[in-house]
Parts: C-alpha cells; structure tokens; sequence
C-alpha cells in the first residue's frame, strides 16, 4: 500500500514531484525484480486512487518452455488469461513478499539514489537562477585552501566562499550569519557547488540597493564600482532627477546608509563620488576626498597628469597609492599624479 501522506512529505520535503516520486517507485521495485529473478520483464502499475503497487511479470507465450522467467506454456497462460496465442503476452502478478532480500536492499538503494539525484538536480536549477543575488546563511566550517563553508537559509544547502571571493583579513566565525552574492553554480556529483562571494564590486552594489531606496527605485545609477576587499571601495553615482543629491541618498543622514554596507563589509571605507561624462571633472570627483589643482588629458590615449599641492599631495594618493589606483580602475583612466612645490612647479610624478 501507498500512503498518500507520505508522499506529500517526500514532495513538499525534498522538492521533487509526486509524479516522480511513483515514476522512482516504479524503477526500484523493477530493479528488485531483476535482482530477484534476473530479468527484465518486469511492469509495475501504481494506483493512487487505491493506495496500490504491484509487480507483475510479463511473460510470452510459447509452446515450449525454455526461460521459465520469461516465458510461459499455452496452458499455464489460461490460468491468467483468457485470451492465449502463442507469441502474445500474459502478466502473472508476483507478491511483494516474494522478492529476495537482497532485492529488497537493492529498491530501496535505488530510491534513495533516484530521490537524491532529483534533489541535486531540482536545487542546481534553482540556485543557477539566483545567480547574482543575496543570500543570507549560517557559517558552518571552515574548508581546506582558506574557503568558508555556508548554510544558505532556509535552503539548508551549504555554498562556499573560496579564498578569493572572501574580504583578506576577515575572521567568519562559526555561527555567525553573514550576507554574500551568489557569483557561479557549478554542476557536480555531489550537487550544485554554489560559490559564494563577499568580495566582488557586485556584492557592494547589491548591498546598496538594500539599502538606499533611490537606488531601488532607479532614480540615482550606480555607475561604476571598484574595490580592494577590506580597504577601499569607490562608487561613482549619477541621477537625472535634479532635485536629487545621488552622494547623499547613497551616504544618508549621517551616513547611516553607507556606513550600514560598510559594517557588513568588515568596516571596508566606501568613497561615493559623483559620476560626469567629462573626464576631467570626473577624474576629480574619483580623487575625492583628496584635492587636485587641475586635470590634463592626454590626447589620444585613456591617460591624465593630475597636478596636487604638496599639502594635498598624500591624501590624494592615499596609503600606498591606494587612491589614485581605485580612482584609475573607476575613471578608466591611468593617472599620473604630479606633486606641484609651494611655488607651482612640478616636482615629482607618480
């Protein structure tokens, strides 16, 4: 008998119809006959309305027996039929209780197999379509080669952070809930390896869509993100809204906007800077918050001098060039920053 109960729970539990749950009962008391019988002349039929499963053999009917397994006489075939011609076929119903225990062992190993394999497959459709998305989880462990694993809620399926999608220096420890972009799901024996990351500008730009309503609603543009993981991040924003600042609806009042995302990035400082079409006033605003004396263009190369006050000088550099490189990746220009001597003249280029 079948309990329709049960296979509600399978279905609701592990994701999988109840059509192929029948579909996976089928094809394991088939392998129980074969292992039982060593044949392949098996049919099983299933009804739902009765709660019943049974097995039957198909056997062909011939004049002389030569495989009792697979065949049966012209006579023994009336006992099951009433319509007997040699070549047809006749189902004779074998009882469950007739299967050998290791026939037995091998259904049930055929189930659990078929089940988990449609669970693998149901959960890598799934997850292949978020990617890009948020998710929260659980840290469970940490894995060989510096990757982190995490329980994805409520999925209950764990996704890994490898080392080089984790922010360097960050300590996760086990149990803590953190927040990460589903960046590839890969297919595999064991299921869907999902690779998660807390490193990738994308991560930053999700975060600031959770958290600045003008961002979610499409009336301030993240134009461009770069990052060093755990330093410095900068975002250049951009509205065609005028009565709308983009730096402060991503910053908010007293930064508690910016400062939200920044907390879940292990304290990484966010430079928000206004995006412009013109690249040297862009270039400025990606210097921020250092200050430049003025911006040359080189002609026909995707290069500028920047000329700084030696007052100004190292906060526009920043902590081992940190800033003009960041500000480089943004622009998409290589700028060359050239310290001006209090009397003006160009002392030093990096």
């Amino acid at each position: 008998m079948i309990d329709i109960d049960i296979l509600r729970n399978i279905e609701e539990e592990e994701g999988v119809s109840k059509d192929y749950i029948m579909e996976v009962i089928q094809a394991a008391l088939q392998a129980a006959y074969r292992k039982t019988f060593n044949g392949q002349n098996s049919v099983v039929k299933i009804d739902l309305s009765r709660g019943s499963v049974k097995i039957y053999a198909e056997k062909t009917i011939v004049e002389q027996v030569e495989n009792s397994v697979l065949e049966i006489s012209n006579e023994e075939a009336k006992k099951f039929t009433d319509n007997v011609e040699i070549g047809g076929t006749v189902l004779i119903e074998i009882p469950t209780n007739k299967l050998s225990s290791t026939g037995i062992r091998t259904a049930r190993q055929v189930f659990q197999q078929k089940i988990l394999e449609k669970k693998r497959e149901v959960a890598f459709e799934e997850f292949s379509g978020l990617v890009g998305t948020v998710i929260t989880g659980r840290v469970t462990r940490k894995k060989g080669k510096g990757e982190i694993g995490v329980s994805i809620e409520p999925h209950n399926i764990e996704g890994v952070i490898i080392s080089e999608e984790a922010i360097p220096g960050e300590q996760l420890r086990k149990d803590r809930l953190v927040k990460a972009l589903i960046k590839e799901v890969k297919s595999s024996v064991k299921g869907p390896q999902i690779i998660l990351s807390r490193a990738c500008p994308e991560f930053l730009e999700k975060l600031v869509n959770m958290e600045v309503p003008e961002v979610q609603q499409g009336i301030v543009e993240v134009k461009a993100i770069v990052r060093e993981p755990g330093l410095r991040a900068k975002m250049a924003v951009a509205t065609k809204n005028l009565r709308v600042d983009p730096v402060g609806a991503c910053i908010g009042t007293k930064g508690v906007r910016i400062n939200a995302v920044s907390r879940e990035l292990n304290r990484e400082r966010i430079d928000v800077i206004r995006y412009n079409t013109n690249p040297v006033v862009y270039i400025e605003n990606a210097l921020s918050p250092g200050k430049v004396e003025r911006v040359e263009i080189i002609p026909k190369t995707k290069e500028a001098n920047v000329y700084v006050s030696s007052k100004n000088y190292p906060s526009t550099l920043g902590g081992g060039g940190i800033n003009v490189k960041l500000a480089s990746n943004l622009t998409g220009y290589r700028i060359h920053l050239i310290e001006l001597s209090e009397e003006g003249d160009a002392n030093e280029q990096k």
